[in-house]
C-alpha cells in the first residue's frame, strides 16, 4: 500500500446516544453518571461483545460501534433496547435512560483505532431521527436483513439530512416478532402462515426422476438443490428452504396446496430422466393463487450442458416474475460447487447420501466427495463437505481412528477457506471439530461465522444452537433453535431435538419435555435420551424410566458409554450427574 493511501472496508455502523441527556444531567448528574455506567457495564457492553462489536469509542451521552456483520449489529441493537426498556418500566418517565439508535451499511475509512468517513456520517443522521428507545435503520441495512431478522419495519421515505448530499432512505424498527419462547412450537399440519413477505416467494419442489432407475434419484435431487442455491442468491427473491421444499418429494400434491403449505406465491416443478450422456428436463413455473402456468420448458441437451440449462432456467424464472438482477446476482448465479460435470455428479450423490445420517451412508458419501474433489481439486465448496463428513464421523466415533479423522476434518476446512472465506460449510466443519475437543467458545464461533455467511440456513443454525447448548448458553440456543425451526417451519425434527436439549439445559423443563415428547412422536427413538434425563431432572424417576424402557425397544444396542461419547458440554459434573441418571433409569 503506498504511503499515505487510505484504508477503506464496508462495515455496519452503530451510533447512539441519550434522549434528554442534558436535561438528565441537570437533574441529577452523580445519578444519572452512575446509572449510566450500571447499564453500560450490565446491559450495553456486553450485548455488543456478544455480538462482536467493537465500540469505537464513546462521547459522554453515545457510543460509537463497528461490527462486520449488519444481522449482528441489529441483533444487539434490539436485544439492548429490549433490555433497556425491562429496566425502565418501574422508572418514572422524565427520568428514564433511553437511548435513539441509527444503524447503516456503509464504507468506513479506517485512521488507527477510529473510523470515520459517509457510513458513519449516515448513521449519525440516522441515529438524530430515530425515537427514544428506538432504532432507524439505513435502506441498505433493510435490504440485507428484512428476510433474515423477523422484525417489523416502517418505511419512513426518504429524507434530506445535514451535510449529506442524497436523501437517505429509512426505516424504524419498531419491534421484534419472534415466536414466544412460552409457547409451543406448532406442529407442521397447525404451523399458521408467515407474514407475506415483500418480495415474491417462490419454492422449488424435488424434480421427479423418470429415468426408471433409482440410482438416478441423487440427479433430479442434485439439479432441484442446484436451482434452490442459485435462486437464493437472488436478493429480490424469497426462496423457501431446501428441507421444506423436500418434504414434498414423491408427494402427489398440486403446485397450490404446495403453495399453502410452504406460503410461497410461485411454484416450480419439473422432471428429470438421464440416459448415458443426454438429459432431459422439463420445467414449469406456476403461480399457486390464479394456478396459471406462467412458463414451462423442455430442454434436450448433453449432460455436459447441464449448469447452462440451470442457468438459462433461474433467468427465466427471474424475469417471468419481473426480478431485475444486479450484474453481481448474475456473476454468482451458478452454484459454485464446481464447473466440472464429472465433479459435480459425484458431489451431488455424496450429498444425497449425507443427508442420511449413519456410519455407513457417511462413509460412502466421503468415498464420493473423495472421487469428487479428485476430479476437481480446486473446488471448496467439495473440500468442505468432505471435511465435514470427516468432522462428524470423528465425533460419533464412526472410524477406527477418531484423531485421524479430526484431523482431516481441519485440514480440508481450512483448505476450504483458503480457497472462499464466506464459505459457510468450511466454518460449520471447523465448529464440529472444535465441539469434538471441547474447545466449545471457538465452536460456537466457528459456526457464528458459518451462519453469518449463510443466515437464512436453517440446519447451520439448529447446530450453531447445539454448540451454544454445549457451550452453557441455553438461552441463547434457545433463539437460535427457534430461528431455525422458523425458517423452515417443515424441519426434519431434529431441530426440536435441539430445542428440547437447549431448553433443559436452561432450566426449563416442562418447556424441555414438551417438545421432546413431540419429537419422538414424529420419529419414534428420538428425544427418549433427554426426556429420560428431563423426567430425572424433575424428580419422576418412574416416569424417566418408562423412557428408558421404551428407548431400549426403539434402539436396543444403545448404551450409556456410547451416549457419553457424544455429549461434549463444557460441565463435567452436568455430564457425570446426566450419566448416573441414565444408569438409575436402568439403562445399560
Amino acid at each position: 500500500m503506498a504511503q499515505g493511501e487510505l484504508i477503506r472496508r464496508l462495515a455496519a455502523i452503530v451510533v447512539a446516544d441519550i434522549a434528554g441527556y442534558s436535561r438528565l444531567m441537570e437533574g441529577d448528574e452523580a445519578g444519572t453518571l452512575a446509572r449510566l455506567q450500571q447499564l453500560r457495564e450490565e446491559i450495553i457492553d456486553p450485548k455488543m461483545a456478544e455480538y462482536r462489536g467493537r465500540i469505537v469509542k464513546t462521547m459522554g451521552d453515545g457510543m460509537l460501534v463497528e461490527f462486520a456483520s449488519v444481522t449482528d449489529a441489529l441483533k444487539s441493537c434490539v436485544e439492548m433496547q429490549e433490555a433497556l426498556r425491562d429496566r425502565n418500566v418501574n422508572i418514572p418517565a422524565d427520568s428514564r435512560i433511553e437511548f435513539r439508535v441509527g444503524v447503516n451499511l456503509g464504507e468506513i475509512i479506517i485512521e488507527g483505532a477510529d473510523i470515520y468517513g459517509t457510513g458513519v456520517n449516515v448513521a449519525a443522521r440516522l441515529e438524530t431521527l430515530a425515537e427514544p428507545g428506538g432504532i432507524r435503520i439505513s435502506g441498505s441495512v433493510h435490504d440485507q436483513i428484512r428476510t433474515i431478522l423477523s422484525l417489523d419495519y416502517e418505511d419512513m421515505g426518504e429524507q434530506t439530512v445535514k451535510n449529506i448530499l442524497a436523501p437517505v432512505r429509512s426505516y424504524a424498527v419498531r419491534s421484534a416478532v419472534p415466536v414466544s419462547d412460552s409457547e409451543p412450537i406448532p406442529t407442521p399440519a397447525l404451523a399458521p402462515q408467515a407474514a407475506k413477505s415483500e418480495k415474491p416467494a417462490i419454492a422449488v419442489l424435488p424434480f421427479e426422476n423418470l429415468s426408471g432407475d433409482p440410482e438416478q434419484e441423487y440427479f433430479a435431487d442434485g439439479v432441484t438443490e442446484d436451482l434452490i442455491t442459485t435462486l437464493s442468491q437472488i436478493g429480490q427473491l424469497s426462496v423457501v428452504s431446501r428441507n421444506s421444499a423436500f418434504t414434498f418429494k414423491n408427494r402427489a400434491i398440486s403446485a397450490h396446496d404446495a403453495g399453502g403449505e410452504l406460503n410461497a406465491r410461485y411454484v416450480v416443478t419439473g422432471s428429470l430422466r438421464k440416459s448415458g450422456n443426454r438429459i432431459r428436463v422439463t420445467v414449469q413455473l406456476t403461480d399457486t393463487e390464479t394456478e396459471e402456468h406462467l412458463w414451462s420448458n423442455r430442454y434436450d441437451r448433453g449432460l455436459e450442458d447441464v449448469f447452462a440449462v440451470q442457468d438459462e432456467i433461474t433467468l427465466t424464472i427471474a424475469t417471468a416474475l419481473q426480478v431485475e438482477l444486479t450484474e453481481g446476482e448474475q456473476a454468482k448465479l451458478r452454484y459454485t460447487t464446481t464447473g466440472n460435470v464429472a465433479a459435480w455428479t459425484l458431489f451431488i450423490r455424496g450429498l444425497s447420501l449425507f443427508r442420511t445420517v449413519s456410519a455407513d451412508t457417511y462413509r460412502h458419501a466421503r468415498e464420493c466427495f473423495e472421487q469428487a474433489l479428485a476430479e476437481d481439486p480446486d473446488s471448496a465448496q467439495i473440500r468442505a463437505m468432505l471435511a465435514c463428513v470427516h468432522a462428524i464421523e470423528g465425533r460419533f466415533h464412526w472410524t477406527p481412528d477418531r484423531d485421524e479423522s479430526l484431523r482431516m476434518a481441519k485440514e480440508l476446512a481450512d483448505q476450504a477457506l483458503a480457497i472462499d472465506e464466506g464459505n459457510a460449510d468450511g466454518w460449520a466443519a471447523l465448529g464440529y471439530w472444535h465441539m469434538s475437543y471441547l474447545r466449545l467458545d471457538d465452536s460456537v464461533a466457528a459456526y457464528a461465522r458459518a451462519v453469518d455467511s449463510a443466515p437464512d440456513h436453517a440446519d447451520l443454525r439448529a447446530l450453531y444452537a447445539l454448540a451454544l447448548t454445549f457451550a452453557e448458553r441455553p438461552d441463547d440456543a434457545v433463539r437460535e433453535a427457534r430461528h431455525a425451526i422458523e425458517l423452515n417451519p417443515l424441519d426434519p425434527g431434529w431441530y426440536r431435538g435441539v430445542l428440547g436439549h437447549a431448553y433443559r439445559y436452561a432450566g426449563r423443563l416442562d418447556d424441555a419435555l414438551a417438545i421432546l415428547t413431540e419429537y419422538n412422536r414424529h420419529g419414534a427413538g428420538f428425544g427418549l435420551v433427554d426426556m429420560v434425563l428431563t423426567c430425572a431432572d424433575m424428580g419422576e424417576m418412574e416416569v424417566a424410566c418408562k423412557h428408558a424402557r421404551a428407548l431400549l425397544v426403539e434402539r436396543p444396542d444403545f448404551t450409556v458409554a456410547n451416549w457419553e461419547k457424544t455429549q461434549n458440554c463444557a460441565d463435567p459434573k452436568r455430564l457425570a450427574m446426566d450419566r448416573q441418571s441414565l444408569i438409575d433409569a436402568g439403562l445399560p
